[in-house]
């Protein structure tokens, strides 16, 4: 099982933090991604790219192959595994609002304001780690290590997945209301005559532009919806887990394993949703492998035909040169 569970690790944190950082390497050096909302991906990156290289190699590492002060390792570990969870959260409520309540998300869109959001995404899970690692030095009690654990990380864990479940219950209510609309105002269309059509090729630009954004307001719905739901299933089990390892005398391995891998596969699976849903992100990414497949066909072609030339040029007798 030890066998299974190492080889599982390290695969997933690989591909966690090659995913992440990829993220993290589009979205700053491509000026077109350079957005608020963006900014609150690439900080989510970050923190899955941290789980990604810390969370399962520094534990293989101190039970293999060094001797590590494992409350300052328990200390990075939680403040990296919440810095995900609270950038997550960040990112939930910013596409909550913007979907929800898209007059109020408009005058608050900006730079500034999203910094001061993801300074206290990092600065939240830094304080709770910290206070969790100075209890842990200032008492011995295992009772008192338990309801550390309990406050700091159950307790954390299960009011961000009410508030997370509340912003995706919302946007669904919220979607489902928009789809029903747009569904019925087709069939009107369908049902009017030509004079009411002609009218309708006629009208402002405003009207022309609210398809558009009612779709790219579902497409966010969409990606967000995604990670979110995987989060939940992952940290539900998670936190389930966690209780019974604090609250049973005798510790299962297995447990503690588990909710290693289902940290790091949260992780995991966040980059591919933005690949795939998150429509900026996909476009890039769709233009980065076109451009990437067009040079290497370039290049063969070039190197086939200078191939070709210097057999010309050997296959050919002075005579034919001159």
């Amino acid at each position: 099982m030890e066998g299974w569970y190492n080889l599982f690790g390290w695969l997933l944190s690989v591909v966690t933090a090659t995913g992440n950082g990829f993220v993290v390497f589009l979205v700053a050096r491509n000026r077109l991604l350079h957005s608020p909302a963006n900014w609150l991906v690439l900080s989510l990156a970050v923190a899955d790219f941290g789980v990604g290289i810390f969370v399962f190699p520094v534990g293989y590492l101190c039970n293999n192959l060094v001797n590590c002060n494992m409350r300052v390792s328990n200390i990075f570990y939680w403040f990296l595994v919440h810095s995900s969870v609270t950038n997550l959260c960040s990112l939930a409520w910013d596409r909550y609002t913007a979907i929800v309540h898209p007059f109020k998300y408009l005058p608050s869109l900006t730079a500034r304001r999203h910094g001061v959001v993801i300074l206290l995404v990092w600065l939240v899970p830094l304080a709770i780690s910290l206070s969790m690692g100075l209890g842990m030095y200032a008492t011995n009690s295992q009772t008192a290590w338990r309801i550390l654990r309990l406050t700091g990380v159950s307790a954390f864990d299960i009011l961000s997945c009410a508030l997370l479940f509340f912003a995706i219950v919302r946007i669904l209510i919220v979607t489902r209301a928009q789809s029903l609309q747009d569904a019925a105002m087709e069939s009107v269309k369908r049902s009017l005559g030509s004079i009411e059509l002609e009218t309708l090729k006629n009208q402002s630009s405003t009207e022309k532009e609210a398809p558009q954004c009612r779709r790219k307001r579902q497409n966010t719905a969409r990606f967000i919806i995604a990670i979110v739901t995987f989060f939940l299933g992952c940290h539900v089990v998670t936190n389930v887990l966690v209780i019974h390892i604090m609250f049973v005398s005798q510790v299962n391995d297995n447990a503690g394993w588990v909710v290693t891998l289902l940290l790091v596969t949260n992780s995991a699976v966040n980059p591919f949703v933005y690949a795939f849903l998150k429509r900026d992100i996909k476009k890039e990414v769709s233009q980065l492998i076109c451009r990437k497949t067009r040079r290497s066909y370039y290049n063969s072609e070039r190197s086939s035909r200078s191939t070709q030339l210097v057999l010309d040029n050997q296959s050919s007798t002075p005579r034919d040169r001159l």
